[in-house]
């Protein structure tokens, strides 16, 4: 019996341009153990796209050159096109009075949205107010992000965090049962970072109100912590920096939910405020943790009965869970609202205690009322 033939593993440049090729109507001809050869028979034109195949390289540039070539497109009008469909990008933008800034301002900026996208991508798994381990699998897509080419405005640093195409939207089968694609770990990094500054903003620098360990609190279930204030109050310390603006633009391959920021803006003015967050998170003795944060990507519920279920990807770090997924019960009463947070990718906090199951999704135990996390905010002194 001959050996099961196994597929190369493509980096995930490869695979955006393999996505880009199937959707432009490129014809796949073969593989080999080192690339693929495309055809693009109306135009006669070949390409062959290496399974190794990194951005920001002079191979990645001779790749969109001879996408663009039959088309007579711009090179980088392609790459533009994929930023927008595999990437989530973050824009820090901060001022300029000029055409420069100090290389030593440009350089604190860059290190303060490195620090920001870890600490965001650690909150990710689990709300907490400050962070003594650095989780694995956060740093891991902190450190494969990265730098894009600077852009016209002020000055602005994108980051380009990837996101893979989404396996197909579960087809329901079964009466009862309504589910979307669940949410990916890139996109709950990207979205943390982005909830965690809102909150901040809305809560505390336009009302310009004292952080509070109770004012605090929802802001920490959103995603905000000691270590991600702390590098946003450093890049504001700069003399040269009257600002820092951060934008969101969110990857076409997966869905994003319709409440989702695209731009918040922290004025230099307002940097004590962060400094006095990073202190209260600092000193900050209970954690949250019976707190579950993120979308929901399925429920189940009988007709006529009085309890269904839901299962949310979580922002929590669940031992004995797959994939940070919990299910939790809830009351019919509450369903249509569940339906519609669902399909409009809304981000919902529950509280309770977990029942850990081996081999399935771990339980709250108790029947609970989910509720949005912007309603977290709502009537917080």
């Amino acid at each position: 019996m001959s050996a099961k033939h196994v597929a190369p593993a493509v980096s995930p440049a490869a695979g955006d341009i393999t996505a880009l090729l199937i959707r432009r109507q490129w014809t796949h001809i073969r593989v080999s153990d080192r690339a693929a050869l495309w055809a693009f028979p109306s135009r006669d034109a070949e390409l062959y796209v290496p399974h190794s195949l990194r951005r920001d390289t002079l191979e990645w540039d001779g790749v969109l050159e001879r996408i663009a070539a039959p088309t007579d497109e711009n090179p980088r009008d392609i790459e533009k096109s994929l930023e927008q469909n595999n990437y989530d990008v973050v824009r820090y933008r901060v001022n300029a009075s000029g055409e420069t800034i100090p290389l030593e301002t440009a350089a604190t900026v860059i290190s303060s949205a490195f620090g920001m996208l870890r600490a965001a991508a650690t909150a990710a798994r689990k709300p907490r107010a400050t962070i003594t381990n650095y989780a694995k699998t956060g740093d891991a897509i902190a450190s494969a992000a990265r730098l894009g080419h600077t852009e016209q405005g002020s000055f602005v640093f994108p980051v380009l965090v990837h996101v893979d195409e989404p396996p197909p939207t579960p087809v329901n089968t079964l009466d009862g049962i309504d589910q979307v694609t669940p949410e990916s770990n890139e996109r709950r990094v990207t979205r943390t970072l982005a909830q965690a500054l809102s909150a901040f903003q809305k809560q505390i620098v336009t009302p310009d109100a004292q952080p509070t360990a109770k004012n605090m609190l929802p802001i920490i279930y959103a995603g905000g912590t000691r270590e991600l204030f702390s590098k946003a109050a450093t890049a504001l310390a700069e003399p040269d920096i009257a600002f820092l603006e951060t934008g969101f633009t969110w990857a076409g391959a997966e869905p994003a939910a319709e409440d989702l920021p695209t731009a918040v803006s922290i004025p230099a003015e307002a940097g004590h405020l962060l400094r006095d967050a990073t202190r209260v998170l600092t000193d900050s003795k209970k954690q949250p943790e019976r707190v579950f944060v993120g979308p929901i990507f399925r429920i189940e519920y009988v007709k006529d009965e009085p309890l269904g279920l839901i299962t949310m990807t979580v922002s929590a770090m669940v031992e004995g869970t797959r994939k940070s997924r919990v299910e939790v019960p809830v009351r019919a009463t509450q369903m249509k609202d569940l339906h519609d947070w669902m399909h409009a990718g809304t981000t919902v906090v529950v509280h309770g205690q977990l029942e850990r199951r081996p081999g399935h999704y771990a339980r709250l135990r108790d029947i609970t009322a989910p509720q949005p996390l912007s309603a977290t905010l709502e009537g917080v002194e």
